[in-house]
């Protein structure tokens, strides 16, 4: 595995060649609370005909914790940019050069390229959380960084919860003036919590519920109420993608730690739970049409159809980064909402539609990265049991997002990029910080 770059400072081999000072990873796990803000607050920004681009609350926090972390980095005089940083870096090249030759491709206008660039700069910002936590943590902050993250989806399910019972048709009672259907869906008692939105919601409560079971399959003990409340939540936001992604996740978690007897029987602990709330269960979904095939499933397939033949004409380097909506002008769709507006619930195959095979390929090795470094740390002797659960629960995230995106656009969220790329960056900080033998990390 090939080393990392370091920027203006000493050889990155050298833990002490790497700024770590515990302000900065004290404000990474303040700014993870900002989480539960999510989309209670938001700002108007730009706007291209009738999308609009929001900065919610959260993106503030994340650019004052990076203004710190640069600073930091600089007081430091060392940067390092690890494979997982270059090969973003060099995704992102891709998705911006091919927004700007959608110019003459596709008729865009300068200020519909500049909107589309402006999402490709956001997510760059938080790739930049990312690059931050390699710079700035060390071995003994992994641990708190990963329970902060884990207090935030417990306190987001739980108000989650209370929300679903209590608060139904949440987000038109914090934006009572939204259009339904176009700004929010009504969604009556399911699970939307502050991200007012049941997929979104549920996928966070995924990565959380991940976490949880890669801890406890790696030895650790975690609580069994902690357990129960992620899944109770997880089951009320009624979304197919989340369970689909949870289970996905929880599969790998098995595959790499091995089928415990913890892990059996919290199985079948759920097992015999869902058994006896089973008529309550389907009575809930069939509410929300989540028994049969809908409109909003077939409208998905449509999509992906649409998605195949930009992406079929486009192979090399795609349609660009954020102009999928464009695009689609002028192939004569129109782009509307839902499934068929700028964004794509295709997950990899938005990655693929935006910048092509080149893109995609390198948006893969990223992962891969991300995957390599986690692999070396739950199989090195070196490493606590907490630290391999760490790893473990990385890539076991990583999975369940990838086949969440396939149904809703979560691979690209913000609200969700925060938090995976802080998970995705400890196994990193473990390697780099020598918890990992050499050896092992090769």
């Amino acid at each position: 595995m090939r080393g990392p770059v370091t920027v203006g400072g000493a050889a990155a081999a050298s833990p002490t060649a790497r700024v770590a000072p515990i302000r900065v990873a004290t404000l990474l796990r303040a700014a993870l609370w900002a989480l539960l803000a999510g989309n209670l607050v938001r700002l108007p920004a730009l706007t291209s005909g009738a999308r609009e681009a929001p900065l919610s609350f959260n993106d503030l926090v994340v650019l004052l914790l990076l203004s710190a972390g640069a600073l930091a980095c600089v007081g430091g005089r060392s940067l390092i940019l690890d494979g997982v940083t270059r090969r973003a870096l060099l995704f992102a090249f891709v998705g911006g050069t091919s927004a700007v030759l959608a110019m003459p491709r596709f008729g865009l206008s300068a200020a519909e390229v500049g909107f589309s660039l402006a999402y490709l700069v956001r997510w760059l910002v938080y790739l930049c959380v990312y690059v931050l936590a390699v710079n700035t943590l060390r071995r003994r902050d992994v641990l708190a960084v990963v329970r902060t993250l884990e207090r935030v989806i417990l306190a987001f399910a739980a108000f989650g919860i209370f929300q679903s019972i209590f608060l139904p048709g949440f987000a038109q009672i914090v934006y009572p003036e939204s259009a339904l259907y176009i700004d929010w869906d009504p969604q009556g008692h399911r699970l939307v919590s502050s991200f007012l939105d049941p997929n979104f919601a549920g996928a966070l409560i995924a990565i959380g519920l991940l976490l949880a079971l890669a801890r406890q399959s790696c030895g650790v003990a975690v609580s069994r109420l902690h357990i129960a409340l992620l899944a109770v939540a997880l089951v009320l936001t009624a979304s197919r993608s989340s369970m689909l992604a949870a289970f996905v996740g929880v599969c790998v978690v098995v595959g790499i730690a091995g089928l415990t007897r913890r892990i059996v029987r919290i199985g079948l602990a759920f097992g015999a739970l869902l058994l006896a709330a089973l008529p309550a269960l389907l009575s809930f979904a069939r509410t929300y049409g989540k028994l049969s095939v809908d409109a909003s499933a077939v409208s998905r397939v449509v999509s992906w159809l649409r998605a195949l033949e930009l992406f079929r004409d486009n192979l090399l380097i795609g349609v660009g980064f954020n102009t999928y909506g464009f695009a689609q002008r002028a192939y004569g769709y129109e782009a509307g909402r839902g499934a068929f507006s700028f964004s794509l619930d295709g997950g990899l195959l938005f990655i693929a539609v935006m910048t092509g095979c080149i893109g995609l390929g390198i948006y893969l090795g990223m992962l891969g990265g991300i995957v390599s470094r986690a692999r070396a740390v739950w199989r090195s002797v070196s490493v606590t049991a907490e630290e391999r659960a760490v790893a473990v629960g990385a890539v076991a995230a990583m999975a369940a997002i990838v086949v969440h995106s396939l149904f809703v656009n979560s691979l690209l969220l913000p609200l969700l990029l925060e938090p995976l790329w802080i998970l995705w960056a400890l196994p990193g900080v473990l390697v780099l910080d020598g918890a990992v033998a050499e050896r092992e990390a090769a």
